[in-house]
């Protein structure tokens, strides 16, 4: 029987430039990730990115993906994407991927 269980991850993440391309962006993040029945997971992934260099806009955008692995080392995943705000960096997308666990 597996169990199912819910998994939080805050990241705080810097990116900065050294070739003089003036980056500066501070990203907030909260993933979430659910294990569901029949080998399936459930994830969320908020991001609040503060770029620095632009007035300090705020770019949100949320992640909602949707996975089942067909083995221990493989699965694959499908994902909605959705910009959030005025500053947003695109409206919405949608996504495939493939999960390898090494």
């Amino acid at each position: 029987m597996v169990r199912e269980n819910t998994t939080l991850i805050p990241i705080v993440q810097h990116f900065m430039d050294y070739s003089g391309n003036e980056v500066s962006l501070t990203a907030f993040r909260m993933i979430a990730i659910q294990s569901l029945p029949d080998n399936y997971w459930g994830k969320l992934d908020a991001k609040i990115p503060v770029d620095w260099d632009d007035d300090e806009a705020i770019l949100s955008t949320l992640e909602m993906q949707l996975g089942k692995m067909f083995s221990p080392a493989f699965g694959s995943y499908m994902e909605v994407l959705v910009g959030v705000g005025d500053d947003k960096p695109y409206e919405w997308g949608v996504g495939v991927g493939v999960r390898f666990n090494y």
